[in-house]
């Protein structure tokens, strides 16, 4: 039972798309028919995003083992792992506080930093890396969000069994505060709410959070965890009035840049 709901809360899109969408706009809407080449599936579970020919960053939490030596898909080829680089201040939920009151829970997940990166064997070749944000600027910025993840709506909250569908979508949301370590937007209802309104869900864990700015793409931030409070056992992801949180690469932009020119 622990380990359900610590896949469910800590892979934490309580992650990435398929995701949770407006009740009142047709799913059609949301989908897309390929997600970016930039956004790479992970070997377990959620995404990573290729930011330079031979890397790629993703939410620490996504990283089960020592991938050394695993596989990653990007576009039709096949890269192996040379090496994984978890952020130093990341901090595991211990399982105690995977059952009953949320709020342990949620002080763990706000105080780390749920950032790593990967170094493949080999550059990739013939699809282009995504340039990270390294400004201060994300408030009330509309950000564009990928993943695969499960999906629903805001009336209902996400539906686990969808997850396995692994159906790729987007939404689009806006940020409402960029302070420290963490971006965060609020699923708001309909009268509200962007034409594409949306949250991540469970299994959409690394997705790329990305911005268009004069003709140009960055990636601002990974879908990391919601907040909730009460107690685990009635925790329902992806309702309205959710606050979503997502790593803020610009945060991260010298640690990236300090292990990426290392």
């Amino acid at each position: 039972m622990k380990l359900s709901i610590f896949l469910v809360l800590a892979l934490y899109c309580i992650d990435s798309n398929a995701v949770v969408m407006r009740h009142d706009v047709s799913v059609d809407k949301y989908r897309v028919e390929k997600i970016p080449e930039y956004i790479i599936d992970m070997p377990q579970e959620g995404h990573g995003v290729l930011i330079d020919e031979q890397w790629v960053v993703t939410v620490a939490h996504t990283i089960f083992f020592d991938y050394a030596g695993s596989k990653l898909n990007v576009g039709s080829k096949q890269y192996e792992i040379e090496k994984v680089y978890i952020h130093p201040n990341y901090v595991k939920p211990s399982s105690n506080i995977l059952s009953g009151d949320l709020a342990p829970l949620m002080q763990v997940l706000k105080s780390s930093s749920d950032i790593a990166l990967i170094k493949l064997s080999r550059p990739v070749l013939g699809i282009k890396p995504i340039s990270i944000y390294s400004k201060s600027d994300e408030k009330g910025k509309v950000i564009t969000v990928f993943g695969k993840g499960a999906m629903g709506n805001g009336l209902t909250g996400e539906n686990l069994e969808t997850k396995s569908l692994y159906r790729p979508n987007k939404f689009q949301n806006v940020v409402e505060s960029a302070n420290g370590k963490w971006l965060t937007f609020k699923f708001d209802s309909p009268r509200n709410a962007l034409p594409l309104e949306g949250m991540h869900g469970s299994g959409d864990s690394g997705g790329a959070s990305i911005i268009y700015q004069d003709g140009e793409l960055s990636l601002v931030g990974l879908s990391s965890w919601q907040f909730a409070i009460g107690d685990v056992s009635a925790f329902k992801g992806g309702l309205y009035g959710t606050t979503a949180y997502q790593t803020r690469i610009s945060s991260y932009y010298n640690w990236i840049k300090g292990v990426v020119g290392s």
